[in-house]
């Protein structure tokens, strides 16, 4: 199913997904981008599969993205459309299958610790929720790799050459830069239960035609787009959101048949801090010691091993130090 406010802005961002006839929203309900989004959710995919707020219908037979059982697509939020499929699950049952949330705008987002995360139009906002039935202890630590190795996947096929932009790569947890420039972020989310991965939320912001104002600082020097730093097609959105959505579903299905070793490894050559000189810092409000040297080795935990230190970094905040 497909639940949309604003079709005809879809239909230019995602042709041949949307349905050319939708049944019309009531009159007088809420905005679908508001507090309620979460009920919103919760109404659509448990109750009679309706959804007062949003225009709804069935989605297109030729529609690209058949691993999307159910869609929900936002000209502007109001509120993390992450957080609100972070409350579906820890409050319903098991999704009825794979959910797809975008917006165009909002407010309200985030990164890692509540970090503000600038939603601007023209750049990607997406969450998606993934019905699972994983090993909690083989694979939790693998979605929190998916949604980043996914970005990588889709920018490394964006160009008709398929080159990447120079210094293209994840920093260490969830980053993902360009030449020293944050481009994008990635959060992961999961429920278990019985130690099996029921449900996952993953959330994915790119920057892809503005760099939003950002104050610097040490962790984030800088910030850009993908349309700052590559030749994009006219329709750039388009085509990152259908990458994107193709390499989420790519990977995820490899990891079901496969495990995590691939995402793993896919990781560990996409990053941008094996062998460089890191300072580790304590995030949040947590105060602590730095601790910094060269990266060695990233494990199969994400945990960093640093050169001279015995002890491996599984938290914190990383500082790129100039070589």
């Amino acid at each position: 199913m497909l639940f949309v406010d604003h079709p005809d802005e879809f239909h230019r961002i995602l042709p041949g997904f949307l349905p050319r006839t939708l049944r019309p929203v009531e009159q007088g309900t809420q905005d679908p981008g508001g507090d309620s989004f979460a009920m919103t959710l919760r109404e659509a995919l448990f109750g009679p599969g309706k959804c007062p707020t949003l225009m709804a219908g069935e989605r297109s037979e030729s529609d690209p993205g058949d691993f999307w059982t159910s869609c929900f697509l936002v000209r502007r939020a109001s509120v993390s459309q992450y957080d609100a499929l972070r409350q579906v699950i820890a409050t319903s049952q098991d999704l009825p299958g794979h959910v797809l949330c975008l917006a165009l705008s909002g407010a309200g987002f985030h990164g890692q610790q509540e970090r503000q995360w600038v939603a601007d139009t023209g750049n990607l906002h997406l969450s998606v929720g993934l019905r699972c039935d994983l090993p909690a202890a083989e694979i939790g630590l693998a979605l929190t790799m998916l949604p980043a190795v996914a970005v990588m996947d889709s920018l490394s096929v964006l160009t008709d050459s398929g080159s990447r932009p120079d210094g293209l790569g994840i920093k260490w947890v969830n980053d993902i830069l360009v030449g020293g420039r944050k481009i994008g972020g990635v959060l992961t989310s999961a429920r278990s239960l019985d130690g099996q991965i029921r449900s996952a939320v993953l959330g994915i912001g790119l920057n892809v035609a503005v760099a939003p104002a950002v104050p610097p600082t040490p962790f984030t020097p800088g910030v850009s787009c993908l349309e700052d730093c590559m030749s994009l097609p006219q329709d750039g959105l388009t085509r990152v959101l259908s990458l994107v959505l193709s390499a989420l579903a790519g990977r995820f299905e490899e990891l079901v048949q496969q495990g995590p070793d691939p995402l793993l490894e896919a990781y560990r050559a996409d990053s941008v801090v094996l062998g460089r000189r890191v300072e580790i810092r304590p995030d949040g409000p947590f105060s602590g010691p730095h601790r910094q040297g060269r990266v060695l080795a990233i494990g199969p935990d994400l945990a960093l091993a640093l050169a001279n230190d015995p002890e491996p970094v599984t938290s914190g905040r990383l500082v790129l130090l100039p070589e």
